[in-house]
C-alpha cells in the first residue's frame, strides 16, 4: 500500500512538471526607425525621441490648463503600416509653466505630464503662438457662411449638396468624447431602425471645427463633422432618404456637469415641401412627412487619470511577416493571434542554432516590434527562432508556423 502511494505522488510530481519548460518567446520593443510628421522643424535626437515616446507609456499625472498655447506636435508613425496607429506628442505653454501630452490613437484620452522646459521646442516656436482660453464646453454655433464652408470641404455640388441650416461650428473641450445615437419615426411611431451609433472623440488642440449634413445625389443624407484635414463622415441608409430635407437644431450650448442624452437636432425627411416643425413632436410629425430622425447625444467626461480605449481593438494593430530571400508573407486577422498564442508558449535551448538560416519573422503591435531569424536543420520537425536582439533560441514546430503563415519555410 505504501509502495503504491509512493508511485502516485511521483507520478503527481512528474505530471505537475508537464509544460513548465515552455516559456513566452514575445519581447515586443519600440519600433528602430519611425515615419515623423510634424508641424514644425524641430531637430529630433535620439535621446529626445526615447524621452517624448516614453510619455505615452506613462501614467498620466496632469490635465491640460485650459488656458495655453501648443507650441508644438509630433506624430509618430510605422514606416509602412498606418494600421498599427500613431502617438501624437504635444508640447504646451501655459504661462510659466510646460506641458507634454500623448494621445495614442487606440485610446480616447490624452496622457498629459507637467514638464521642464524643453530648448528643441521652446526655440522652434519663439514667442508664438500667443495662449488662448479653451474652455470647457461643447457648443453648436450657427455658421451662416455656407459656400466657405463648401468650399474648405470640397464639396463637390454634382454630387452632394449642403442642407440648408445645417452648418455648425463646434467647439469641444480637450478631453471625452460624444456619443451620437438616432431614434427613427415613421407613420406616428417609433421604427425601431437601427442606425450605427457614433462616437467622435476631442482632442486638445482640435477644439473646433464644423458639423453640417449634405444632401447625396440619390437623396441620401450624410452627417459629417471634423476639420477640413480630418472629418467622420457617416452616411444614412437609403431608405432614410427624400426629395426636401428640414433641419429643427435643438441646443447650442451644452452643460457638461449635467449627464444624460439631450436631443441635438432633429432631420425631418419628405417628398413634398416641409414647412416649420419646430413646435411639433416628432411623431406626430411622421404622421404629415415621411421620415423623422433624432439625433441625440451624451457626453463622455473621463476622470484626469482614466485611459479609455477605443474601439480600435488590440488585435487589429498586431501585424506579422516572414521574410527570405524570394518572397514576403503578410499575416493579419485571427492567424496573427494565433502566431502571438504560439510565439507565448515555447521551449528554448541554449545552444545556439544550427543547420540553414531561411528567413526573418517579424512580429508587430502597435509601434512595437520583435524580429526573429528562423533556421531549420534537415530532418527535423522543429525550427528554431533567434531573437536577432537578445540572440536568445527558441524551439517552434516548423508545420504549426507554416499553417499559421501559409507558406513554406
Amino acid at each position: 500500500m505504501k509502495n503504491a502511494i509512493g508511485l502516485i505522488s511521483l507520478a503527481a510530481v512528474l505530471l505537475s512538471g508537464c509544460g513548465a519548460n515552455e516559456i513566452n518567446a514575445l519581447n515586443l520593443r519600440p519600433l528602430s526607425t519611425y515615419a515623423i510628421q510634424q508641424d514644425r522643424d524641430i531637430p529630433l535626437t535620439s535621446a529626445l525621441k526615447t524621452r517624448l515616446l516614453n510619455y505615452c507609456e506613462r501614467q498620466p499625472t496632469d490635465v491640460l490648463p485650459t488656458r495655453r498655447a501648443e507650441l508644438a506636435a509630433i506624430t509618430f508613425r510605422h514606416p509602412f503600416y498606418d494600421e498599427l496607429g500613431s502617438k501624437t506628442v504635444k508640447y504646451w505653454r501655459s504661462g510659466d509653466e510646460r506641458y507634454v501630452s500623448c494621445l495614442n490613437s487606440n485610446e480616447q484620452n490624452e496622457r498629459v505630464f507637467r514638464t521642464d522646459a524643453i530648448e528643441a521646442f521652446e526655440s522652434a516656436a519663439g514667442s508664438e503662438p500667443r495662449e488662448v482660453d479653451v474652455g470647457n464646453t461643447l457648443s453648436f454655433i450657427p455658421e451662416p457662411d455656407v459656400t466657405t464652408v463648401a468650399r474648405a470641404f470640397a464639396v463637390n455640388e454634382t454630387h452632394e449638396t449642403i442642407v440648408p441650416g445645417s452648418v455648425f461650428r463646434y467647439h469641444t473641450p480637450d478631453r471625452g468624447a460624444l456619443h451620437v445615437t438616432y431614434h427613427v419615426y415613421k407613420d406616428g411611431a417609433e421604427t425601431g431602425q437601427f442606425i450605427e451609433p457614433g462616437l467622435f472623440v476631442f482632442e486638445s488642440g482640435k477644439n473646433e471645427g464644423v458639423a453640417f449634413l449634405t444632401q447625396l445625389a440619390d437623396q441620401r443624407i450624410t452627417l459629417q463633422m471634423g476639420t477640413e484635414q480630418a472629418r467622420d463622415r457617416t452616411v444614412l441608409p437609403s431608405s432614410l432618404s427624400g426629395e426636401y430635407v428640414q433641419i429643427d437644431s435643438m441646443e447650442a450650448v451644452f452643460n457638461l456637469d449635467a449627464e444624460g442624452r439631450r436631443l441635438l437636432k432633429r432631420i425631418v425627411l419628405a417628398d413634398e415641401p416641409i414647412e416649420d416643425v419646430s413646435e411639433q413632436d416628432s411623431a406626430v410629425l411622421s404622421t404629415r412627412y415621411d421620415t423623422v430622425i433624432e439625433v441625440w447625444v451624451a457626453v463622455q467626461r473621463p476622470g484626469a487619470g482614466e485611459l479609455t480605449i477605443t474601439s480600435e481593438q488590440k488585435d487589429a494593430m498586431r501585424l506579422a511577416t516572414y521574410e527570405t530571400e524570394t518572397k514576403t508573407a503578410h499575416l493579419g486577422g485571427p492567424n496573427t493571434r494565433e502566431l502571438f498564442e504560439l510565439l507565448s508558449r515555447v521551449k528554448t535551448t541554449t545552444a545556439a542554432p544550427t543547420g540553414e538560416r531561411r528567413g526573418t519573422l517579424a512580429l508587430y503591435e502597435q509601434l512595437t516590434e520583435q524580429r526573429f531569424d528562423v533556421w531549420i536543420e534537415e530532418e527535423k520537425d522543429t525550427l528554431q527562432l533567434m531573437d536577432v536582439e537578445t540572440k536568445r533560441v527558441y524551439l517552434i514546430d516548423q508545420l504549426e508556423l507554416e499553417e499559421l503563415l501559409d507558406t513554406y519555410i
